[in-house]
């Protein structure tokens, strides 16, 4: 990316803006213990924002609050209001290391906050139905790769796990005499999830195919099969991940707007709350860090079960049920 120069002598270069980004990045996000995967995200995003800035002639170092507001704009015409609020955030952070370093005397995103969220949150959380996870999960059949895939499924749609927690398992996390798996979720928390038959029997499959396939010395649970030759053998990325999903729900007809890997671990809420799971389990297994991230799920379950229009589905079935004759 083009660095835009400095035209006076007063105004910072980006590349010193950049670096003392780093450093803020390095030392002050999540108090010095961000994951790499954190940084790298607030990376990418900062790189995007001075890219904008480059496209219109703005020198970082002189960006106004108009300027913010404009880049928001530019955000809002693309992306979900959520990933808007990330990216702000980041634009925000980035001159909040500005104006620690004495670069700048304010931080022009610090009043600007994304659109305003006009869809309930629980209506924000795509799942599947239980007979589609039902034939996702039952979906690859591939006499290598399907083995693989199953298990992989298995973990996100039975078990809750995110993407990057799947691609970052290791070997030494799975004891499949315990039955568990040792998941290390956001900011590096590190939780025990307890498998049941349906996924111990996957994995101990997987286990059989992976033997004959990994590099050795490799550590990876999962690891990459025929597609991209140079990496057959190696840790899967969070892309191959998602693309597999994504190549399964297209087959099974069950793609469709917000409807991805992260829709398979609302899945996994959703029906296991319907069937009795309490919220402080759905907490532990999904790793929140508060129970009330976890009661969405609760919620959306209770809309189900008290819709209205069920009391209503018995008494249109019911002949002489009493009900007057209405206006």
């Amino acid at each position: 990316m083009e660095i835009i120069p400095a035209s006076r002598s007063d105004v910072t270069p980006t590349d010193e803006m950049l670096a003392a980004w780093a450093d803020f990045l390095r030392l002050d996000v999540a108090q010095g213990d961000a994951s790499p995967r954190t940084v790298a995200t607030y990376q990418a995003q900062v790189r995007d924002f001075l890219g904008w800035c480059v496209a219109r002639g703005i020198h970082p170092a002189l960006a106004t609050e108009d300027d913010l507001k404009a880049y928001r704009a530019h955000l809002t015409e693309r992306y979900a209001r959520a990933t808007v609020a990330t990216r702000l955030t980041a634009v925000r952070r980035f001159y909040e290391a500005a104006v620690w370093r004495g670069f700048r005397p304010d931080n022009p995103a610090a009043g600007i906050r994304p659109p305003r969220e006009r869809t309930a949150r629980e209506e924000r959380v795509k799942f599947l139905p239980l007979e589609g996870l039902k034939r996702l999960l039952d979906a690859p059949v591939h006499p290598r790769r399907g083995v693989r895939d199953r298990a992989i499924l298995a973990l996100m749609g039975v078990h809750g796990l995110r993407v990057g927690e799947v691609v970052a398992l290791d070997m030494v996390d799975l004891d499949l005499e315990a039955g568990t798996l040792t998941v290390t979720g956001k900011g590096d928390k590190v939780r025990t999830i307890y498998l049941v038959d349906f996924s111990r029997e996957r994995l101990v499959d997987w286990l059989a195919v992976r033997e004959q396939v990994a590099d050795g010395g490799e550590t990876a649970l999962f690891v990459a099969l025929d597609r991209a030759r140079r990496f057959v053998g190696r840790r899967m990325t969070r892309r191959a991940v998602e693309a597999l999903t994504d190549r399964y729900l297209e087959r099974e007809g069950l793609k469709r707007d917000g409807i991805s890997c992260h829709s398979l671990r609302h899945s996994a809420a959703v029906w296991a709350r319907a069937f009795g799971a309490t919220v402080d389990a759905l907490a532990d297994m999904l790793g929140h860090a508060s129970v009330d991230t976890t009661r969405i799920y609760a919620k959306i379950v209770r809309k189900m079960e008290e819709n209205p229009a069920r009391f209503l589905e018995v008494a249109l079935g019911e002949p002489g049920n009493g009900l007057g004759a209405g206006r």
